[in-house]
This record gives C-alpha cells, structure tokens and sequence, in this order.
C-alpha cells in the first residue's frame, strides 16, 4: 500500500492528478459493492443533486446517479476498512503537501444505463473545502465498449479519459479539474469522496 500511495502522491506534485489499478484489495471491493447492492435493496439511495444546503436541488439534466453517504454511525466492515485506507493517503498526504485535511466525506454512486453527470467542478461555489477528490469504481467484468468513462479535462486542452474498472482510483486536486461522467450501457458503480479541510 505505501508504494501505491506514493505512486499517487508523486503523479499529484508532477500533474495535480492520478490514476491508479488495483489500490485496494479486491475482497474488500466485492465487499463495498456488495453494501451498495444491499443500500439499493432497502431503499437508501438518493436521487443526487447539485449545489449544497439551501441551493441544493435536483437537476437531471445535469445529473442522474443515485447516491448514499457513508453513516458515521452505520458503518459496516467493509466501510470501515475503506475508511482506514484513505486515510492512510490523507495522512500522507498532507505530510507531503501540508494541505491540512481533516476528514474524507464519501458516498456510494450508482448510475443506471445512460445515467451521466455533466462537466463540472467539485467545488462548490464560494466554498473551497473540498481540495482533493477520491473516486473508487466497484465495476467488475468491465470492458472498453461499455462505455461509462471518466472525462477529466486538462489545463492544456487535452483530456483523460478513465474507463470505471474495478479497483481503478482516481485522484485529483478538486478545484482544478472539470470532469463529467460519460453514459453507459450498463450499471456503473463507484465510491466518491472528498479529503476536506476546515473552514
């Protein structure tokens, strides 16, 4: 674990991004996408939306994933180790960076055939609190012309594109990458997240 993490740690002093095989174990995957199958099973996905607290709302023509925060109070196993691991690379993270991250906010996402989520920033507007963006695909069994990329859009025109294979990690500073979600033609599953600093 300590060479992936400084894989990823030196693609974001040399880019300001990283894409990563295989970062964590494949058991513990199977496990968290096992936890998505079952929050969709009771009915604790969410419609996702855009904007944060009073400008939150529902935009489907700009997003149509289905989404479930990580209880603090509800973790399961397979979360917890999740959990454990990120902060592993928060930690280095902020040794390397001095970025001062506190916390990792995450949620699963699910995408139905065709979903997508248009380009965008991870930043909320007048608010700089998300400074690195975790992505983490559950997908097993992926091929090349399910579609369902990750399009990240670099300064200099070019673009990454990011197939959502299982145990592929995608890490990037959030304020500094526009990125969209491209449509699939099957179920795609991940895990997105923040590492967060204070206000």
């Amino acid at each position: 674990m300590k060479n992936k993490i400084e894989n990823i740690l030196n693609d974001l002093d040399q880019q300001g991004w990283s894409v990563q095989k295989q970062f964590f174990p494949t058991e513990l995957l199977r496990e968290l996408s096992q936890t998505l199958l079952l929050f969709r099973q009771q009915g604790i996905l969410n419609q996702a939306g855009v904007g944060r607290k009073e400008g939150f709302h529902i935009e489907q023509s700009i997003r149509s994933d289905e989404i479930s925060w990580f209880d603090e109070e509800n973790l399961n196993e397979a979360q917890k180790k999740y959990l454990s691991i990120t902060k592993e690379l928060q930690d280095e993270v902020n040794q390397r960076f001095y970025l001062g991250l506190f916390e990792l906010e995450v949620h699963f996402a699910l995408y139905s055939p065709n979903a997508f989520y248009k380009r965008h920033l991870d930043q909320h507007k007048n608010q700089d609190t998300r400074v690195l963006t975790l992505i983490t695909y559950l997908n097993e069994n992926w091929k090349d012309d399910d579609g369902g990329e990750l399009q990240i859009y670099l300064k200099n025109g070019q673009t990454v594109s990011v197939s959502p294979r299982s145990g592929t990690v995608v890490c990037f500073f959030s304020a500094e990458f526009e990125h969209e979600v491209l449509p699939a033609k099957r179920e795609r599953a991940s895990l997105t997240g923040w590492f967060r600093k204070r206000r």
